[in-house]
């Protein structure tokens, strides 16, 4: 009965240490290790009610959906865009076109991110007009030409477009700088400026608006191929004749065009969990078919000229992380970090659990022997005649102690022996020795 009633209590004290251990090394894991997934993240975008903004907002939704609370941030564009990422550590994603970063005014601003992914056209259209002797981008030199406002994506690309032909031209005149894309159309229109170029994905705004006038005609980007090969962040695309609107026949005849591709940005320390998601959003947003994309070609990880982040490209090798491929995202999330930290807790504990045997081990040898070595000193004593009292009254102290004595099943006989020890030793106290 004592045997089981102190197993069973010296049992219950190692699950409730090993327990507290477990607790404790889980949250210190938690809170130091590595953080779990982020409650909030930041999405910058354009100017409100610009395209990217508006793909902005539809991303805050589907996250949200999610648990996880996103807040869109407007831009003047691009240069801001890079200037917020770099002031900022918390978890923020962006829109940036690419090559933009070779805009920045610090080349340190871009050291930090990292692509997400491509995640749809943004064509650039050059218009002139009728009659002009512009028939490509080399004859843009020394013309006096629209180029997007500066920090604008537009601007980015016209730039790299430039330097590659090694046009100077007029487009950096600070007049132009000043221009919007609607006051550019106008200013084309009526014979301001020779060229101008305007962005547009579906022909809608500006570009529809130039495309359908008689006086002025696109361009059509006989060097587009060239320029795609050594920038590869861009894509050659052909826009055929009545595209937009094939009532109208526009575009009249077709084009050929060269399109930098919108990008989802981020820092290199983004959670991968939110990595994950922002790409089940954009999958979800950017997959079906557009006039300009096929069916599944977006989100991408060609079209970017900012590294890939590797978490980013595992996912568009094998999709979702684990569980994410059949839980909900906050489930998910909780059971892989549950993963990572209880598996090292778990290696520990099985450490602790395999070391307190040893302890208790070695803790009895040395109580059995203190008792022994008492013992001894009451058989070799020489006086137990008139001691007699005495030594049973040590006796009686050490059988007491061996009673309190937690001691592992592999040491009972030795634990017995002992008992039997005191026993007969008091028998022989009490016949005379």
């Amino acid at each position: 009965m004592w045997g089981d009633v102190e197993r069973t209590s010296r049992t219950n004290w190692i699950v409730g240490v090993g327990s507290a251990i477990s607790l404790i090394l889980l949250i210190g894991l938690m809170s130091w290790l590595r953080p779990g997934v982020p409650k909030e993240v930041t999405i910058l975008a354009g100017l409100e009610g610009g395209r990217s903004h508006q793909w902005a907002t539809r991303y805050a939704a589907y996250v949200e959906s999610h648990g996880v609370r996103a807040n869109v941030v407007s831009t003047a564009g691009s240069g801001e865009i890079l200037d917020r990422f770099e002031e900022t550590t918390k978890p923020t994603v962006g829109f940036l076109q690419s090559g933009v970063e070779r805009e920045a005014r610090d080349a340190k601003a871009s050291e930090d991110l990292q692509s997400l992914g491509s995640l749809f056209f943004e064509p650039m259209f050059l218009f002139v007009h009728q009659g002009s002797d512009i028939h490509d981008v080399p004859d843009l030199d020394g013309k006096r030409f629209y180029s997007g406002q500066p920090g604008s994506d537009t601007r980015s690309a016209v730039r790299a477009l430039l330097e590659t032909f090694d046009i100077q031209g007029q487009a950096l005149d600070p007049e132009l700088d000043r221009l919007t894309p609607a006051q550019a159309t106008d200013a084309l229109l009526a014979g301001q400026i020779d060229a101008a170029f305007l962005a547009g994905e579906s022909g809608e705004g500006q570009v529809r608006r130039l495309l359908a006038e008689d006086g002025v005609r696109p361009i059509s980007a006989q060097h587009a191929e060239v320029f795609t090969r050594l920038h590869p962040d861009t894509a050659n695309l052909l826009i055929p004749q009545g595209l937009f609107d094939l009532g109208e026949m526009i575009p009249r005849e077709d084009l050929r065009v060269i399109a930098p591709a919108m990008n989802l940005v981020t820092h290199q320390n983004l959670h991968p969990a939110l990595i994950d998601l922002f790409l089940d959003a954009a999958t979800s947003i950017h997959r079906p078919r557009t006039l300009l994309s096929k069916r599944g070609q977006f989100p991408s990880e060609d079209y970017t000229s900012l590294p890939m982040n590797p978490e980013a490209l595992r996912y568009y090798k094998d999709g979702p992380r684990g569980l994410r491929k059949y839980l909900p995202f906050w489930l998910a999330s909780l059971v892989d970090q549950l993963i990572i930290y209880v598996l090292p807790v778990f290696v520990v504990l099985s450490t602790v659990f395999k070391g307190i045997p040893v302890v208790l081990e070695v803790k009895t040898k040395l109580e059995l022997g203190r008792i022994y070595k008492r013992i001894q000193r009451v058989e070799n004593a020489t006086d137990h005649e008139t001691k007699r009292d005495e030594y049973l009254a040590e006796l009686d102290r050490l059988e007491a102690a061996s009673a309190k004595l937690r001691t592992p099943m592999v040491h009972l006989p030795q634990y017995f022996e002992l008992r039997q020890y005191i026993h007969d030793m008091r028998d022989r106290l009490e016949r005379g020795w």
